[in-house]
């Protein structure tokens, strides 16, 4: 899901310009999938253009060592049923990021705006660690929604950069969602 948000879309006709993304600063409303979220003082979201679906925004902290956290909201497509159907998928797609093995080193029970949430750490034996806290919404009729704040960062910048994730955390506010999204 994460790749999706900005660098999946890179894959058709379409390529991309760095200009071409759109700039996020300070609060980010998404209609679509019914949420905001305050972007944490001095930095700066990316996203898609329209006609690609916005999701959400990514936030580079660091291009040497790569260093990122990106806020997330898509339909329960994959239909994870539950937190722990939702970490073996993030393990997965973190061990192809990777090119190894990954281990899950964390697992908490946390609030995402009033939903039950998880939070999660897994590192790599590259030295890459990637913390991600997660939500479902459900919606009557329809496969639902996850919502995802993920840093992925080197572990020599984790202490520096693991505040974010709580900082995007304490401003996500729901809201409701668009009335195309119950037909």
């Amino acid at each position: 899901m994460i790749s999706f948000l900005l660098s999946g879309s890179l894959h058709g006709a379409y390529r991309f310009q760095e200009t071409d993304y759109l700039v996020e600063k300070d609060r980010y409303s998404n209609y679509d999938y019914g949420y905001s979220v305050r972007i944490p003082k001095g930095l700066t979201g990316v996203r898609s253009p329209s006609p690609f679906p916005n999701h959400g925004f990514l936030i580079e902290l660091s291009e040497h060592p790569k260093a990122s956290v990106s806020v997330d909201a898509s339909y329960n497509a994959a239909e994870w049923r539950s937190f722990a159907d939702a970490i073996n998928a993030h393990k997965r797609y973190f061990k192809d990021e990777v090119g190894g093995e990954v281990s899950v080193v964390a697992r908490v029970p946390a609030v995402l705006g009033g939903l039950r949430a998880t939070r999660f750490m897994m590192k790599s034996k590259t030295s890459e660690v990637q913390e991600v806290l997660l939500a479902f919404r459900n919606v009557p009729g329809e496969v639902g929604i996850v919502y995802e704040i993920v840093l992925t960062t080197p572990t020599s910048r984790y202490n520096k950069d693991k505040h974010l994730i709580a900082e995007l955390q304490r401003t996500w506010k729901l809201k409701n969602l668009a009335a195309d999204f119950r037909r």
